[in-house]
Order: structure tokens, then C-alpha cells, then sequence
């Protein structure tokens, strides 16, 4: 899985916002770190979350119930999935 990094993560929701409408803006900067981080914790040495399904379905669940962003979370979330 790619790791995204902060800025082009901010770069797509940015183009989601001009091509579909919408607010721009973070609205919890900690969230976004979060949802980035969370697919790739481990414990013990093994990853939490080993597969690159597993780790695209955390990274959506970081987005899009927890609203990092003023608008446009589900529309990101699946696009990042």
C-alpha cells in the first residue's frame, strides 16, 4: 500500500472540492494524522492491519466517520480506499 503523505492527501481533497462542489478546509488537523497513521500500526513487531485491504478499509474508517475535513469526508475516504 502507498503510504500517502499529509500533503497529497490535502492536494485530493482539494481537487475533489473544486470538481464536486463543496466547503474546503481542514477541520481537525490530529484526525487527519490519525487516519494517516492508523493503517500502519503495529504491536508485537506484526502489523495490526496485514493486508492491503485491511489497511484501505482503516484508512477510509479514519475519514469518514471521524471528519477531519469540513466537507467532502466520504467522498475522499472512498477515493483514498
Amino acid at each position: 500500500m502507498i503510504n500517502l503523505s499529509k500533503g497529497q492527501v490535502l492536494k485530493l481533497h482539494s481537487d475533489i472540492i473544486k470538481s464536486s462542489g463543496g466547503l474546503a478546509g481542514v477541520r481537525d488537523m490530529n484526525l487527519l494524522d490519525s487516519a494517516l497513521s492508523s493503517p500502519f500500526q503495529s504491536s508485537n513487531g506484526e502489523d495490526i492491519y496485514p493486508s492491503i485491504q485491511q489497511k484501505a478499509a482503516r484508512l477510509g474508517f479514519g475519514i469518514i466517520p471521524n471528519h477531519p475535513f469540513i466537507d467532502g469526508n466520504k467522498r475522499l475516504g472512498t477515493h483514498l480506499m
